[in-house]
């Protein structure tokens, strides 16, 4: 988890906040057998091949708990190759089959299991979907107790979503542990604790918290959780007591418990944060060495991730291949069922009243398939209309987010080596050293002007009425004016998914306004009735034929009627030639 701290000395730094959301470290029963013998020695493609005959075999042999336990690894396997489509397609099947025989068990896992992998790929809503259904058939059935595994993950997305449901689940962690009286799973919960009065800027209360979960950890001897608590408690002394000296004791404490690490992630941070100590305290020298050490680890993180995802890809390229042999012997087969019909179909031909019979039959079967395919075809490509827009949307927040973090890093490097050298050479004051002071500025402008026009900071600071607003402001000249309502109550805020989608459909029919319309005055309404939000957009423009599809550069109305379509809304448009264009929209508020 990274805060960002506007009170720094340094626009560029960025302090890396040591939270482990482990949390609860009560372990799920994992059974020791070839699946999980493969996925240690990341032998994927034997155990993906291994899993499907197991899967197989089970489904056969009307085992349908051992298939779904062997399902959920399988979907391991694919997560670990980074595949999440099929991970999903392999867990929602054994869902299915889990509800069809009532395996109530098996059904809370797979819940649970689903909404992890949402939650790995920061779709938080449906997580929380997912496990709210798994903890319900849980409580229904009497299958969870304090310590299940399943609050944990509530806790974690909770506490990234900065939901006051965090408290809940934070304290039903704690009973848990109580109970346990183990002094690891105690370390822990206190560190849940911390995380989440640090998060909710209490740091009095976090500093308790964390104190006693650094007393667990020693108990317990666990060095890994002795080294959090270290680095948690260098983070409190830098950044809320602005004690550098202490703060710069405690990462070296934490590297001194365990020097054989020197390239791991955790390692690279603590490198990091020394950096930021030493610079604040004025010792350049070790402020450079560090980040240089930062920068070390870093690359040798980044060639193991090249070289792990060579060898996923290869990995990934023999198991299609088998994939598509399998298939290849499906279709042989289907075709042989298919001659061996044909041959049938020859004999009841010899009866004619028979065969009139079949003809009627088989027509109207094929009408019903040709629908179906007709359908089938337009819902693929509602889906990849919805998934390219999905995808546009996370790399613009993916892109912005490189941005601000990794590129603002290395200019943050650019800029303390210069501090070090201005710092040394007192007296030296060259026209070179301003021009390059001059060019980090306008690079770090530039790439923030260009994070901000990604993602707009309204939007994310304000929410989607100001940055609606703002957007009118911009777009207004003395050729066209934008004019703004909103009967929606002040502060009223939604899901960052959904106001993020408002706000781009509006900015693409804006777009069209401007490209197209040839209006003068444009008009955007908000209100919200019945959990519904209403946006009228209406312009005194040169209109169109509603009969025929208009297309921009790459989002047309088409995609827009789509992309709505997704989001459960509807949308209408009134417009004739030469006589403006009124467009209604309506759109689920999600809870």
């Amino acid at each position: 988890m990274i805060l960002k701290w506007p009170n720094f000395q340094s626009s560029f730094w960025t302090i890396l906040l040591f939270v482990s959301f482990s949390g609860f470290a009560i372990t799920q029963d994992k059974t020791i057998d070839s699946l999980s013998f493969y996925t240690d020695n990341k032998d994927y493609l034997k155990g993906l091949k291994y899993s499907r005959e197991k899967a197989k075999f089970y489904l056969e042999n009307k085992d349908y708990k051992k298939y779904c336990d062997v399902s959920l690894k399988k979907a391991d396997i694919y997560f670990l190759l980074n595949d999440s489509q099929k991970s999903f397609e392999t867990l929602f099947k054994a869902l299915k089959i889990a509800e069809q025989h009532n395996i109530v068990a098996s059904r809370m896992e797979i819940l649970e299991d689903i909404g992890h992998r949402y939650a790995s790929i920061r779709n938080y809503d449906r997580a929380k979907n997912y496990y709210y259904r798994s903890l319900s058939l849980g409580r229904k059935h009497k299958l969870l107790n304090s310590t299940s595994f399943i609050y944990q993950r509530l806790f974690k997305v909770h506490i990234l979503t900065k939901s006051d449901s965090a408290f809940f689940y934070m304290e039903k962690i704690m009973k848990g542990a109580k109970e346990l009286n183990d002094p690891s799973e105690l370390a822990f919960s206190h560190n849940n604790y911390y995380s989440y009065y640090i998060t909710n800027e209490k740091p009095t209360l976090a500093r308790k918290y964390l104190d006693s979960s650094m007393l667990y950890a020693e108990k317990a001897n666990n060095v890994r959780q002795i080294c959090t608590a270290l680095s948690n408690l260098g983070y409190y002394y830098l950044v809320v007591e602005k004690n550098y000296k202490k703060g710069v004791e405690q990462y070296q404490r934490s590297l001194k418990i365990n020097p054989k690490d020197t390239i791991s992630q955790e390692v690279g941070d603590t490198y990091l944060n020394l950096s930021y100590g030493y610079e604040m305290m004025g010792d350049y020298k070790n402020a450079i060495e560090y980040m240089n050490k930062y920068f070390h680890v870093n690359e040798t993180i980044y060639e193991d991730n090249i070289k792990r995802a060579i060898s996923d890809v290869e990995t990934k390229y023999k198991i299609e291949k088998i994939e598509n042999e399998n298939k290849e012997k499906q279709r042989l087969l289907e075709e042989k069922q298919k001659n061996n019909q044909k041959i049938i179909l020859i004999f009841i031909a010899l009866f004619a009243f028979s065969t009139i019979l079949f003809y009627f039959f088989y027509q109207n079967l094929r009408l019903k398939q040709k629908n179906k395919f007709i359908d089938l075809d337009r819902q693929i490509k509602q889906n990849i209309i919805n998934a390219t827009i999905d995808g546009q949307e996370i790399e613009r927040k993916n892109i912005a987010t490189i941005l601000h973090d990794s590129i603002s890093a290395l200019l943050s490097s650019a800029g303390l080596h210069l501090s070090a050298y201005t710092a040394n050479n007192p007296t030296e004051n060259s026209e070179e050293i301003k021009k390059t002071r001059a060019i980090l500025k306008e690079a770090h402008d530039n790439v923030r002007d260009l994070s901000h026009e990604l993602i707009p900071p309204l939007l994310a600071k304000f929410g989607l009425f100001h940055a609606l607003q703002d957007l009118c402001e911009k777009n207004s000249n003395s050729i066209l004016q934008f004019e703004y309502s909103s009967y929606v109550p002040q502060g009223r805020r939604y899901n960052e998914e959904f106001e993020m989608r408002v706000y781009f459909i509006t900015a693409e029919l804006f777009n069209n306004i401007i490209k197209h319309s040839k209006a003068s005055k444009a008009y955007i309404t908000l209100e919200e009735n019945n959990n519904q939000l209403l946006l009228t957009i209406e312009d005194d423009g040169k209109g169109f034929d509603t009969s025929k599809e208009l297309l921009s550069d790459g989002f047309g109305l088409t995609q827009i009627k789509s992309r709505i379509k997704h989001l459960k809304g509807s949308i209408t448009i009134n417009s004739k030639i030469n006589a403006g264009t009124l467009i209604y929209i309506k759109l689920q508020i999600p809870k």
